[in-house]
């Protein structure tokens, strides 16, 4: 009876620890350092290529600090509420000028990488009533004006929308350099956030 006794109590005591080991408390998932909200500070965008007139214009474009991006795996938000404007200087038509943007746009995207990758941004399922105005200041003159969702959807990405970027995350800031080409035009634009 003793043996028997000391054997279940053995097995008993096993199964408990094996139960134990089998059901460990979950460990909590960790966010992506991209993933959140986040504050432009500083953009710079150059586009070089030919025109009728030049086989080396450049096109410079720089602003928007305060447009708030907020970032998942699937989707950009951006909200314009605030955002400085956009100052041009382009020599592509000798034109110079600001884009004011305003509202909020809801983009998919798709997001790879965690300290590092690449967000690019679908021209497709964009929603929201982000609109972009256009001042020209030599002469002064109101330019066009028109939903930032519409002309996604044409495949321009305008102000801090970016097409396929490259993007380095250290935790309290962002980085994102977007370079793409379209016909005889190269753009490279740089952006800088900080987190919210």
């Amino acid at each position: 009876m003793l043996r028997t006794t000391v054997g279940l109590g053995l097995a008993t005591a096993l199964i408990a620890g094996t139960a134990a080991v089998a059901a460990p408390a979950q460990a909590s998932v960790r966010a992506a350092c991209y993933q959140g909200a986040w504050k432009l500070t500083a953009m710079k965008i150059v586009s070089k290529g030919a025109t009728v007139e030049s086989s080396a214009a450049t096109d410079v474009l720089k602003g928007g600090a305060g447009t708030r991006l907020t970032l998942t795996a699937t989707g950009a938000t951006y909200d314009f509420t605030g955002s400085k404007k956009v100052v041009f200087k382009l020599q592509s038509d000798n034109t110079t000028g600001w884009d004011q943007y305003s509202g909020a746009l809801k983009a998919r995207a798709k997001v790879t990488g965690d300290r590092q990758g690449r967000i690019a941004v679908s021209r497709t399922g964009a929603t929201g009533d982000a609109k972009e105005a256009t001042t020209y200041t030599d002469p002064y003159v109101k330019g066009p004006s028109g939903t930032v969702r519409s002309r996604l959807a044409q495949g321009y990405y305008d102000g801090p929308l970016v097409q396929n970027a490259a993007f380095t995350c250290a935790g309290p800031t962002l980085t994102m350099v977007d370079r793409r080409k379209n016909g005889p035009w190269t753009t490279v634009a740089d952006l800088r956030f900080t987190r919210l």
